[in-house]
């Protein structure tokens, strides 16, 4: 069989469809098959009824993209789990960017490139950092939802990213772009592709150099000096209302501290920056929570950061070579090195978390005035210590994967595929200005040397003397400081921001470092028969295969962060492995073609996996697509998926965690139950006495991490829409599609907020898993621990449409193109609770769950030059749970966090001879998200929070 490669083109858009590109040689007409995401068939007679959202590398252009995560992200099919600026609120993911298809997890969304998997990029997960993947290497992004996992394996419950990058590319192209904002915030990105063909055409290779870089951006250079918190206001017009210039009066960066209740603000005194002590003013806004306006108070902004400094290196190369006219060999390697440095907030010493500082009587620093407040007692001051630096990470992320394969035709018709894909990614973390509590706290208790009178720590001069904070925060049974703590300790005064002596602040605070390695083998032969059997509608095709994937994980950490002795979580270390083998199988049968009836096709598929952790799964994919005629084509899909728990939700270990709670218990948190009544009498049941007021108003520790013990979970989805491309409206298509995905025996780890509020709000009374999870002092009745182990929770509903539109026509002298693409969630459900199945939580329209989220870009090209404009808009959402809302629609103003719309503008001009320039804003508008969200939450990353860009660049092809 004579065959010749030639190269591919794929018109899918937003219409779904996919052709095949025909030549003629001179006595040969050949077919080049396309591969569509979601099928390994390659018939271009049978087209998959799965519906497939696309990106291209113009839409990438067209906003003038450094690192591709944050752009898919404002795709409407994609959540803003993980965005750079919000990556940071866990331990070790700042920079990341996993991908979150349908908002049901990053775990449950595949991330492919060229079809192929690619290796994980946090500890635990395989789930990829798609900013790892070079911006100018893509061609084009794939997203299908549901069906996939037949297809692809586990990990596809909510369906598939699949990167499409450049192959057979000719040629050398330089690009070099330049970015700013109205803040000063910079970007750059510095990209050389090259592409060759060898061996008198029968071989090519191909490589991409690229490098971009951002600076760090504080929330003062973007937002200047905005504080906002909730404050509840004489009156209680409403429970809660967000007031500008308001913060914290329990805590200061100068230290404050109470005589008394600590809500007694007649006893509450702070430190000026000279160590003077005087009474905290109160001339605003207070309520007994902590909030006040016009006050002596903290500003729990000054240390936000918005967006970390990153840079990214990265090298890719493809490469094939034909054997002869039926067997090729190829290769695909991908080398990227990453460095992402974050800052945040500074340790602290807190009466609402339950560690104040203790300030002894003797205290070499207490000066007059504080002596004679103090009266011969210790006093426990509450302190942020900004003083003594910020805490942060600084993390270097190493990833290579290597592909190779063979493939081409055996037997006649029937095509192979054989590849084997190896990653590993490297990742040391640096935990910056990382306390050691026993210096710290050794420090924190100077005395005077009676002999000099020198000020020294008394466990110097006093061996063997009892600390009092070593003895109330830490596991010392005795609470004596240590002799090689003793000898070297360097003595410091809190009182007053600016007090602590840098060289002790050098003492005390270390750099911990966190190492973890990640790996993925996978081993996979296919054989497809696009000519199995002729049908009424054309040729059958057939696929099947078998695929042999390990992962391992490991994390190291730091023994001191392990043993606890940092002011950093105590986190173990870890390991993990699994392997699974899998039998696959798909086959696509035209089952009708005529001018009456149209085509009609039907395709299934199959996989039987065995889990080396979990036993055997089985997955299932069927569909039907049904073009009517010309202009109107019906696709409908039903599949089964099963994902197993992955490494970190087995193996991951149990880790210290602080959650941020309002008591639910708390009188004035009752009404904000979905049933008021029902909360009251669990609440009741728990021994929480009527009109009880929660004190510990601050975080409360707890233990998050793995549970050895999770089964499987499962998923259905069905999808079922149309394409509407009219005779009469020549460039004109219209796509919609319904879709469902249902999760039974979902894993998750629900937040701590969720577990305490859980617990009272179950029909079946307290004897539920989140009240064992949530445990009370049995003498003052406040939440003191909170677990959040992963769990299978009952299950996890969500459907809605999805809506693309595009048309294209001359306009003038040149071409306009429109393109649409949106999404509605009609539900997103959560069945939270194993003993009552059908007690649901909805979480659509509350933030981070926009009922619409939609994109609408205007392009038109004339000549030499092309302009866009592109418009991302997400609609309103609830700042409170569904069931607060209903419950108490007052409980706190402002309630909704508006739409936001965000408009970028871009043009360039290429001139004759390769060159092409560019420039582009956005955010055009510099619109602002709204009140007190600064992308830096889950919710918060919805919007644009970087305010008007600039940026221009250029390419040169030559």
């Amino acid at each position: 069989m004579h065959q010749k490669r030639l190269a591919t083109a794929i018109c899918l858009a937003l219409l779904c469809t996919a052709t095949a590109a025909h030549a003629t040689d001179d006595d040969v007409t050949a077919i080049d098959t396309v591969t569509v995401t979601g099928t390994r068939i390659s018939n271009p007679n049978v087209v998959s009824p799965t519906p497939i959202s696309v990106l291209t590398a113009e839409d990438i252009k067209a906003v003038g993209a450094v690192n591709i995560g944050d752009l898919l992200t404002t795709m409407p099919q994609l959540a803003t789990t993980f965005t750079m600026g919000n990556s940071g609120r866990f331990i070790g993911t700042a920079g990341v960017a996993m991908q979150d298809l349908r908002n049901l997890g990053t775990a449950r969304t595949l991330v492919l490139v060229n079809g192929r998997r690619f290796v994980g990029s946090s500890a635990g997960s395989s789930a990829v950092d798609t900013n790892l993947i070079p911006a100018d290497w893509v061609e084009r992004v794939e997203i299908i939802t549901g069906g996939a996992s037949a297809v692809y394996g586990a990990d596809a419950v909510s369906g598939v990213v699949n990167f499409i990058l450049k192959r057979e590319y000719e040629g050398l192209n330089l690009h070099a772009q330049l970015g700013t904002s109205s803040s000063g915030f910079d970007k750059q990105l510095l990209s050389v592709t090259a592409g060759t063909p060898f061996a008198d055409g029968r071989g090519h290779f191909a490589a991409s150099l690229e490098h971009s870089r951002q600076d760090a951006l504080e929330f003062r250079d973007r937002f200047g000096h905005q504080a906002w918190r909730e404050i509840r206001t004489p009156g209680y017009s409403t429970d809660k209302v967000l007031m500008p210039d308001a913060g914290s009066y329990l805590i200061t960066y100068g230290g404050t501290f109470a005589l008394g209740p600590s809500t007694d603000i007649t006893r509450r005194y702070v430190f000026d920056p000279d160590g003077s002590v005087r009474k905290q003013r109160f001339d605003g806004i207070r309520d007994t929570a902590g909030g006040c306006t016009d006050c002596d108070r903290s500003d729990s902004n000054r240390t936000l950061q918005l967006q970390p400094k990153y840079q990214r290196t990265s090298v890719s190369s493809v490469a094939s070579f034909d054997l002869d006219a039926e067997h090729r060999l190829y290769f695909e390697g991908t080398w990227s090195q990453v460095d992402s440095k974050t800052q945040s907030s500074p340790a602290f010493g807190s009466a609402t978390t339950g560690s104040p500082y203790i300030v002894m009587p003797d205290n070499a620093y207490i000066r007059p005035d504080l002596a004679a407040v103090m009266k011969g007692k210790s006093i426990k001051v509450s302190r942020s210590d900004l003083d003594a630096g910020r805490r942060g990470e600084d993390t270097e992320r190493r990833t290579w994967r290597t592909v190779f394969g063979s493939d081409g035709m055996l037997w006649s018709d029937w095509q192979y595929d054989v590849s084997a894909v190896y990653g590993r990614t490297d990742e040391a973390r640096d935990n910056l200005n990382n306390r050691i509590n026993e210096r710290f706290y050794a420090g924190l208790d100077a005395v005077r040397d009676p002999a000099n009178g020198n000020v020294v720590c008394r466990s110097r001069i006093a061996l063997g003397s009892v600390n009092q904070n070593l003895l109330a925060y830490t596991d010392s049974p005795d609470g004596i400081v240590s002799p090689d703590v003793a000898q070297g300790c360097i003595p410091f005064s809190i009182f007053g921001e600016g007090a602590i002596d840098p060289s002790a602040a050098h003492w005390f605070n270390t750099t911990t470092r966190t190492t973890s390695r990640l790996t993925q083998f996978v081993a996979n032969a296919s054989l497809t028969n696009n000519h199995l059997i002729e049908l009424p509608g054309g040729s059958a095709s057939f696929a099947t295969g078998v695929e042999y994937r390990r992962e391992t994980s490991r994390q190291d950490t730091d023994p001191l962060d392990v043993s606890g002795q940092t002011f950093l979580n105590a986190i173990p270390s870890s390991h993990g492995a699994y392997d699974v083998g899998e039998l696959f199988a798909e086959i696509a049968l035209p089952l009708v073609s005529s001018d009456a009836f149209g085509s009609l096709s039907f395709d299934a598929a199959a996989r039987v996996s065995d889990y080396s952790t979990v036993g055997h799964t089985t997955a299932w994919r069927y569909g039907l697509d049904w073009a009517v005629n010309k202009s109107l084509r019906l696709r409908g899909t039903m599949s089964s998926a099963v994902r197993a728990p992955n490494i970190d939700e087995l193996f991951g270990g149990q880790s210290q965690n602080f959650f941020s709670v309002t008591d639910p218990c708390s009188v004035v948190e009752l009404k904000n139950g979905k049933n008021p009544a029902l909360r009251a009498a669990n609440c009741a049941a728990l021994g929480v006495p009527n009109g009880f007021v929660a004190q510990n108003i601050g975080t409360i520790e707890g233990l998050s991490g793995s549970n050895p013990d999770l089964d499987p979970e499962t998923g259905r989805s069905w999808t079922a829409g149309f394409v509407f491309t009219p005779d009469f409206l020549e460039g004109f298509g219209l796509n919609v599609d319904y879709w469902n995905i249902k999760l039974s025996d979902a894993i998750t780890s629900v937040s701590g907020s969720a577990t305490a509020q859980r617990c009272v709000d179950s029909p079946s009374g307290i004897d539920n898993v989140y009240c064992t999870n949530a445990t009370r002092d049995p003498v003052t009745h406040e939440l003191t621990f909170i677990r959040t182990l992963q769990q299978n929770i009952a299950a996890t509903n969500t459907d809605g449409v999805d809506i693309g539109a595009s048309y294209a026509h001359d306009l003038g002298a040149g071409r306009l193109k429109l393109d649409l693409n949106a999404t509605r969630v009609l539900h997103y459900t959560d069945f939270p609770f194993q003993e009552d199945a059908d007690e649901s939580v909805e979480q659509n329209r509350t933030l981070g769950f926009p009922e619409w989220k939609a994109t609408l870009r205007v392009g038109y090209a004339l000549a030499g030059w092309n302009f866009d404009w592109s418009t991302r808009y997400v609609s309103e959402s609830l700042r409170v749970s569904n069931d607060s809302y209903h419950s108490n629609p007052t409980s706190t103003a402002p309630i909704w966090a508006g739409s936001g719309v965000f408009h970028d503008l871009r043009g360039s001009y290429r001139f004759d001879g390769g060159w092409q320039v560019y420039a582009g804003i956005t955010n055009v508008f510099d619109s602002d998200p709204p009140v007190n969200l600064f992308g830096t939450g889950f919710g918060s990353g919805l919007y644009d929070a970087m305010g008007r860009s600039y940026y221009a660049g250029f390419n040169y092809r030559f």
